[in-house]
């Protein structure tokens, strides 16, 4: 059974609750010492939490936790969003940049200016209609992304129990049958696609979608014969990236086998029916992946971190924070509305690194992946 900790043991336990998911039930008995997790803001929504320093972008747009039922571990509040503290054996860790990776690199320090006021984004623009483009890319394994269906919505929000739910249906498609055939696909080298058919490359199709809104909120929806159903928000094109009426997004395929391969590997056991996943990636506010952040939701759940294997991730039960590629999942969650947030370490000071008002489906994962603050959720 989980019991209160002091902070010192959650510095030496923090894997533990990490990979057995405790509950949201579990109460911290006595208020942090946050005098341990360095420069924190002066105060947080409860006395058992440390506020982080860049609060402000939460004004609005954030919750009240209950300060009665906080997770056994967590000492960090992001929007009121209790979050396990970025330590590592018993150290602080700082947040970097992820510069060995394919996708969303980048050198220097992490920029995190979009969250403090002042640096806040600009408001919605005038929505333009556009086509998106790109490549169904395959989370993890597989070696054709092909026969996907795309439906793209709008989103719920308005306050109610409702919110964050898919809204009016804006675009749809559907990947082709073969992504190997002419100007269908990209190939990918990769060492499990070893058929006559692939030839040691994964087969990842294109695919586009016109009349779709700019500066607009919205959720991609994956899904098909195959592929388990997707559900990723936080998409949003600025009029600003849009080249000659083109707005270019690569969306996310994960494998129905995969659904089942993942919290197997994290949990040792199969997710319950009717619940679903969360999963997605911590970067900063110039869209760079982020080593070192860490991630809670305010629903039980277990948690895990990945492999910086960009080709075929997979959980890392020893991690207790991101790896280059910025990933994060949480499993075996109950269907309905969600807060996640993130958190790091940037030059001694505890900071918030993203807050999301998402939704979980039965049998589904929804994805999120932090990007800076957007415009729809400007305080």
């Amino acid at each position: 059974m989980c019991r209160a900790l002091s902070l010192i043991s959650i510095a030496t336990l923090a894997l533990t609750f990490q990979a057995i998911g405790c509950s949201k039930s579990d109460p911290i008995a006595t208020a942090t010492d946050c005098s341990d997790l360095g420069e924190v803001a002066d105060s947080a929504s409860c006395d058992e939490l440390c506020a982080v320093t860049n609060g402000d972008f939460c004004e609005g747009v954030g919750i009240s936790p209950d300060c009665s039922d906080l997770r056994v571990g967590a000492s960090v509040d992001v929007c009121g969003v209790p979050v396990l503290p970025p330590i590592d054996g018993g150290d602080l860790i700082e947040l970097a940049r992820s510069a060995n990776v394919s996708e969303f690199a980048g050198s220097g320090a992490p920029q995190l200016g979009c969250y403090a006021e002042g640096g806040f984004p600009s408001a919605p623009g005038t929505p333009e209609m556009v086509t998106f483009t790109g490549i169904a890319k395959i989370f993890s394994h597989g070696c054709e992304s092909n026969s996907l269906d795309i439906n793209v919505y709008t989103v719920v929000r308005d306050g109610s129990s409702n919110d964050g739910m898919p809204d009016e249906l804006v675009g749809t498609t559907q990947t082709g049958a073969d992504c190997t055939a002419d100007d269908a696909g990209v190939p990918e080298e990769n060492e499990d696609c070893v058929d006559a058919k692939f030839n040691g490359s994964r087969w990842e199709c294109t695919y586009s979608i016109a009349n779709l809104p700019t500066e607009t909120e919205l959720l991609i929806v994956t899904d098909g014969d195959g592929w388990a159903p997707l559900y990723e928000y936080n998409i949003y094109a600025p009029n600003g990236e849009v080249v000659d009426g083109t707005f270019e997004k690569d969306i996310r395929a994960l494998a129905q086998d995969d659904y089942t391969i993942i919290p197997t590997t994290a949990m040792g056991k199969n997710m319950e029916p009717g619940n679903g996943a969360i999963g997605g990636e911590v970067h900063d506010c110039d869209n760079v992946r982020l080593t070192n952040a860490v991630v809670d939701l305010d629903q039980s759940r277990v948690l895990t971190y990945f492999t910086d294997d960009e080709t075929t991730p997979l959980p890392d039960i020893d991690a207790n924070a991101t790896s280059t590629l910025g990933l994060y999942a949480a499993l075996d969650v109950a269907p309905g509305p969600v807060n996640i947030a993130a958190a790091g370490v940037l030059d001694g000071q505890v900071v918030g690194v993203g807050f999301f008002k998402a939704r979980v489906f039965a049998d589904s994962v929804t994805s999120v992946t932090f990007r800076g603050l957007r415009p729809f959720q400007l305080p």
